[in-house]
């Protein structure tokens, strides 16, 4: 029994979920959607990338769009870039403790590509 709960555990870590649901009806509504929620985007994707990666997380499952049944992911490879582009909304928000966060990520992602 204990053998398969440690299992679960591992399996929760690779993929963290933080869901946006997207009430757009197609991906033409769901550009100018995005366009209008891009500071709450951007807040939850740094949070989720910093979330995740303090727990090891492999994917993040950002968000959903229900009409289209699609799911909305970043994997660990693009969890870099993601950071440096949504950061600069995340200041604007005035999110400092979170801007921290992201930036001590950065640094130490930065670091693993050398």
């Amino acid at each position: 029994m204990m053998k398969n709960m440690k299992n679960a555990i591992s399996v929760y870590k690779l993929k963290m979920e933080l869901m946006i649901e997207f009430n757009s009806q197609n991906m033409e509504d769901l550009e100018e959607e995005a366009r209008h929620r891009a500071t709450e985007i951007s807040i939850a994707i740094v949070e989720g990338i910093c979330n995740g990666l303090d727990q090891e997380a492999d994917v993040i499952a950002l968000g959903f769009m229900k009409s289209q049944n699609l799911d909305i992911n970043i994997k660990k490879p693009d969890y870099l870039q993601a950071l440096i582009l949504n950061l600069p909304r995340v200041e604007d928000a005035e999110e400092f403790e979170l801007c921290q966060r992201a930036a001590a990520w950065i640094k130490k992602l930065e670091l693993e590509q050398e």
